[in-house]
């Protein structure tokens, strides 16, 4: 099966773009690479202010959160060592072995 020829393709085929040339161009992007060398951190962080304290409090927070967890998960094992070591010291059938304690 062949395809009939099609008036737009051919239209495309001929079709040919050329811009006009501004003359201006290469001078403003020199112009442009001049200023933007000058440019400091604070200069960046002015217009990233939010985006960089939302990162900042996200990151505290998320560090906060791990930490805490983390001194919850160890409490509770040195609090475990504790009452057993307690009740070994205390309990007499601990000490002979007749009762054995559940960490």
């Amino acid at each position: 099966m062949t395809i009939p020829p099609d008036s737009l393709t051919e239209r495309l085929r001929a079709w040919r773009v050329s811009p006009p040339a501004d003359s201006a161009f290469r001078p403003q992007v020199w112009a442009r690479l001049r200023r933007s060398a000058h440019d400091t951190w604070a200069d960046y962080l002015r217009p990233h202010a939010v985006v960089w304290l939302f990162t900042a409090i996200a990151a505290c927070g998320i560090a906060a959160y791990t930490g805490r967890t983390a001194a919850v998960i160890r409490a509770r094992m040195d609090r475990e060592v504790l009452v057993s070591t307690y009740l070994v010291a205390l309990d007499p059938r601990v000490q002979a072995g007749l009762l054995s304690i559940q960490p």
